[in-house]
């Protein structure tokens, strides 16, 4: 059971941060749905899609740092789960690898999508996209996606 919106309003910006950088990872938590609790409870929303575009970001730097890592024959654990997800989510995987080479760098806006945004994140990290590239198209398609959902917060207040 989702607490109601006073209540994630009160976990205030550490929970934004919290739970943004955890969507932003491997973890599906509804990031979203807390961004517009905390501003229909009436903190700025400038701050709040500041805060949870960090968070995000910071997440998926994490998967795409792990990407890296296994490209480079790391992982110990993580790499032999990486390499069974990799496995089992292979077409798709390689779909995102197939997109990156293709687009490039510029995909990465789409790094917010569910599901398939985690593969692109992933496979930047495995095919070796450059982290300057990597951190500013993530970071805009992300503060563009909690931009559009603090819109919607106010226009529903």
């Amino acid at each position: 059971m989702i607490p109601d919106p006073v209540t994630l309003a009160a976990w205030g910006l550490p929970g934004v941060f919290v739970v943004a950088m955890l969507a932003g990872s491997i973890v599906p938590m509804p990031s979203e749905a807390l961004v517009a609790a905390v501003i229909v409870g009436g903190v700025s929303p400038v701050a709040v899609v500041s805060v949870a575009t960090v968070g995000n970001v910071l997440g998926a730097l994490s998967l795409y740092l792990l990407g890296r890592w296994v490209a480079r024959g790391g992982g110990g654990f993580l790499g032999r789960w990486v390499s069974r997800r990799s496995a089992r989510e292979g077409p798709r995987l390689e779909r995102a690898r197939e997109r990156l080479r293709t687009w490039g760098s510029p995909i990465l806006v789409l790094s917010w999508l569910p599901v398939v945004g985690d593969g692109f994140v992933l496979a930047a990290g495995l095919v070796g996209v450059r982290v300057a590239p990597f951190l500013v198209f993530t970071t805009l398609g992300k503060a563009l996606r909690y931009c559009f959902v603090a819109v919607s917060a106010m226009a529903a207040m």
